[in-house]
């Protein structure tokens, strides 16, 4: 006899049936604002649609293609709000990236490249220490890198106003009658279980 596992997943749409139809955007569509500015769909999909799809492991087609315009919008929301300071300051974007990340990043010592090495054995499939050190340095000053960028972003986005309005994939979800409720039939939000308690 097969045992099923409890599953439960709670799914945000909205309430009315036209609110659930997902509109198509059009390369002209408005996806994000910073400050004054906008940014097309056409501007984002320059960059999303050239990403592999497998950066998206099992996700659907409409979820790597909303996750590549989301990670894409992000980046020319962080490069427009970058420009935006360079230009207050009077300098170019790669000094402003200099001065206020690069000069930020914490020299990577070498313990932390040998701690890295073995936590990591499986990644560098039986590599010497001496054979990944230089790639290992690397890879931790890019992540510490991107981790001061995103925190120097997280600072232009609090002074600067910015709207993202790129929506994510819906599902429509067609309730049965008999299906139990609570609340108001026309309430902005619905919260939809599935569940299996066997």
């Amino acid at each position: 006899m097969m045992r099923l596992i409890p599953v439960a997943l709670l799914l945000l749409t909205a309430c009315s049936s036209a609110a659930q139809q997902t509109k198509q955007p059009a390369p002209t569509d408005v996806v994000a604002t910073v400050g004054s500015a906008s940014i097309t769909l056409a501007e984002v999909d320059v960059t999303a649609l050239a990403q592999p799809a497998s950066n998206f492991g099992g996700a659907t087609l409409l979820q790597a293609l909303y996750a590549a315009r989301r990670a894409a919008l992000d980046d020319l929301v962080a490069t427009k709000l970058m420009d935006d300071a360079a230009n207050a300051r009077g300098i170019d974007r790669t000094t402003l990236v200099e001065q206020e990340i690069t000069n930020k990043i914490a020299a990577v010592t070498d313990a932390e490249v040998a701690a890295w090495f073995q936590a990591n054995q499986a990644r560098v499939q039986g590599a010497t220490l001496d054979q990944v050190r230089q790639p290992v340095r690397a890879f931790l000053t890019e992540e510490r890198m991107q981790a001061v960028r995103d925190q120097y972003v997280q600072t232009l986005k609090a002074r600067t106003s910015v709207r993202v309005t790129l929506d994510p994939p819906r599902q429509a979800v067609a309730m049965v009658a008999t299906s139990p409720t609570r609340g108001r039939p026309d309430a902005p939000i619905e919260i939809i279980e599935f569940s299996d308690f066997q």
